[in-house]
Order: structure tokens, then sequence, then C-alpha cells
């Protein structure tokens, strides 16, 4: 099994909660990237985004995965890092990038109510839907590709365990 595995995949498509139950499973520690960036600055996200601007904090992303490059651990990552050729490189260089993907409705669906996320602060349906259709493509650049529209969490690690343990 690879010493790292990254987790990618739009805002809302169980990255977090997926990574928690998959390293629990498996015996690995979890590392979320925007958890370890707003630590590392003492700053939200949504602040940073605000003060900042996105390319700063993108800027943090590519640090962050430098700094990990060597940990053993499943690696839960923000839904824009695959933004960055850099990023998905170092990804896919260094551990198995899996894929994360759900439905845009279901998306919608599960952050609605989150004001933690600024790229999705104002946006409705056709705008969402056109962001994760530009980002689909480099999202598939991963290693493996698990759908986790109405899936349980239990089902998703199922899955991955059984692509990760051949």
């Amino acid at each position: 099994m690879n010493e790292r595995i990254y987790l990618t995949g739009f805002m809302g498509s169980g990255k977090t909660t997926v990574g928690l139950a998959l390293a629990k499973a498996i015996g690995y520690h979890v590392i979320d990237t925007d958890q370890w960036i707003e630590q590392s600055e003492g700053l939200a996200i949504s602040d940073m985004f605000q003060k900042y601007g996105e390319e700063y904090f993108r800027s943090l992303e590519t640090k962050v995965l430098s700094e990990l490059a060597e940990k053993k651990a499943v690696v839960t990552t923000g839904g824009g890092i695959i933004l960055r050729s850099k990023n998905r490189e170092m990804m896919n260089n260094s551990g198995c990038v899996v894929f994360l993907d759900c439905a845009v409705e279901e998306i919608v669906r599960r952050t609605m109510n989150d004001q933690s996320r600024p790229l999705l602060k104002n946006k409705d349906m056709n705008e969402i839907k056109a962001m994760y259709q530009n980002r689909l493509p480099l999202y598939k650049e991963a290693t493996v590709t698990i759908d986790t529209t109405e899936k349980s969490i239990l089902e998703i690690v199922d899955e991955l365990k059984s692509y990760l343990l051949r």
C-alpha cells in the first residue's frame, strides 16, 4: 500500500469525512491540508481569501504538499488543490491520488448552508456546475475515481480499501 493517499474532489464530495474513516480503517494518520494551512497561518481560509486572495492560498497549498511528501498519511485536500499542475505532479509522484466524485446536486445539498467555503458564496447551481466541469479533467488525473453520491462512508471506505490493498 502507498505511504500517502491523497483524497481529492470538489467541495462537499466527502474528502474530510472519508479521510478520517479511511485513516482509522487502515491505521494511518490523517492530515487535512486546509486545517494545516489554517493552523500555520492562524487564519480561517475564508479570511485568507478575503485578505490575501486566492493565489496566496494556492501557494500555501503547494508549500503544504511539499512538506507532506514524506509523511505516511491519508491526506485530505482542498477542492482546488488540483488547479496547479505542480500540485497534481507532487501528489501523483509521492502517493496514490483518489478522486472522490459526487453529483453536483448532492454537493450543493451538502454545502448549501456552509459559510466557510469562499468559492461557493453567492453562487447558483449553474455557476457551481460550471466550476465543477472546469475542474473535472484535472480531478480525473487521479490514480482512482470513487463515486461518493448516495453512498455511506462505510461503503466508500470499503471500496477504497479493496482498491488500495490489491
